[in-house]
């Protein structure tokens, strides 16, 4: 038995967005329940397509089942796939356990683990219980448990906006940014373990498709470092708001700043500050103060890599610990050997050895085991020696013994 269904005499979709194209073959089924007021078709089969004003596909739905009220111009439709075109190429792939086309597609409520995948480089997959979209405003309004993945990040808030011209996820309701340091195929379920970092925010704009991303705050992250003991003490970091990038791996944090490491005895207090998480390096270009134990550090300007282990100040170095201070132009230290190198208006204190010593290079190792050298190439070391005052009243000096009278 076959006839010709109504449907295919449905109405422009919007205009100037082309024609809706519904391809359905009829049978009768009657696993959904009818409509009141009338009996729904009911078909093995769903497919819608739409094409955008210059012919190019925009977007295209498909259902193994389906039924549409023609009253209510309204199609209920049940593992939906679908795929949503960017200036006539595919670009996402749609997938939600149910859905509803309202008005011949105006709006389309996906319900039911809804997935959208941004194949290519770099691979994204929003996810979410329920959303509203709008095709003729390119537009996804999500409001149960979104969330999206990439290779080393998962963001996740309470509710959220995909703009899908702009590429743009839009999350309110303290987002979270959680990563970890190896990739992972973001479209498929693993064990990845806890995040090396976390980071909430007020808000956050997030660029999936080139790793743009912009939080205001206040901002709080906190880091466990991977193989870290569970009962360690996060390292913790607040600032204003946050930019990044989350492909390249870097993030720039606005002041105030602030850095604490609990374990190591460690804060850094400084304006904005830039993180590259690939390479583990800090650096900043304005004032900063950072202690480490019983040592102090500033400058105009800070560079660390935490894989060496190294501080470079490369401008107005200062650096004190107990019993000794160093002042230059620019330094880099180890913390960890205490090896120091120097330039340029050296300057060296030390209470041990009570002398100052000023040249143009300094290289060495800091500590009261530790030894310098100081140099001035072309011109010359000055070192001032203090010598302790005695507690002792100076004693007069003796005259002299009168010599004798010359005898023949």
């Amino acid at each position: 038995m076959s006839r010709r269904s109504p449907l295919g005499s449905i109405t422009p979709l919007v205009a100037g967005f082309g024609l809706l194209l519904l391809s359905v073959a009829c049978t009768p089924r009657k696993t959904l329940a009818p409509e009141e007021g009338g009996l729904p078709f009911v078909f093995r089969s769903l497919n819608l397509r739409q094409q955008d004003p210059r012919g190019r596909p925009a977007w295209e739905l498909t259902s193994p089942e389906a039924r549409y009220d023609l009253r209510r111009r309204v199609a209920q439709a049940m593992q939906l796939r679908g795929v949503i075109y960017v200036d006539g190429k595919a670009r996402y792939r749609l997938a939600a356990e149910s859905g509803t086309v309202i008005n011949d597609g105006e709006v389309v409520l996906l319900e039911g683990n809804v997935r959208l995948e941004q194949q290519g480089a770099q691979p994204t997959l929003i996810r979410a219980s329920r959303v509203r979209w709008i095709p003729s405003r390119k537009l996804m309004e999500i409001d149960r448990h979104p969330e999206a993945f990439d290779p080393h990040n998962r963001i996740v808030s309470s509710r959220a906006r995909f703009l899908i011209d702009r590429d743009r996820l839009e999350l309110r309701g303290s987002p979270q940014l959680q990563r970890w340091p190896r990739s992972f195929d973001p479209f498929r379920e693993a064990n990845r373990g806890r995040p090396e970092i976390v980071v909430t925010a007020t808000q956050a704009d997030w660029q999936p498709g080139a790793g743009q991303l912009t939080a205001s705050g206040p901002v709080l992250a906190a880091r466990r470092p991977q193989g870290s003991p569970p009962d360690r003490p996060a390292q913790t970091l607040t600032a204003s708001a946050l930019e990044g990038n989350t492909i390249e791996q870097w993030f720039t944090l606005r002041a105030p700043v602030q850095v604490n490491d609990p374990v190591d005895q460690i804060r850094l207090d400084a304006r904005d500050l830039r993180i590259d998480v690939g390479e583990q390096k800090i650096s900043t270009d304005q004032p900063f103060e950072a202690r480490r134990g019983t040592t102090l550090a500033r400058g105009a300007s800070l560079r660390v890599r935490a894989g060496e282990q190294t501080v470079e100040i490369p401008a107005d170095c200062y650096l004190e610990q107990p019993g000794e201070r160093l002042r230059a132009r620019r330094c880099s230290w180890n913390w960890q050997s205490q090896a120091i190198e120097a330039q340029d208006n050296v300057e060296l204190d030390r209470q041990s050895n009570p002398r100052s010593v000023r040249g143009q290079q300094l290289s060495g190792r800091l500590g009261s085991q530790g030894s310098v050298q100081v140099v001035s190439p072309g011109g010359r070391v000055v070192s001032r020696i203090r010598v302790p005052k005695s507690d002792r009243p100076a004693q007069p000096s003796r005259p002299r013994p009168k010599p004798e009278p010359v005898r023949l």
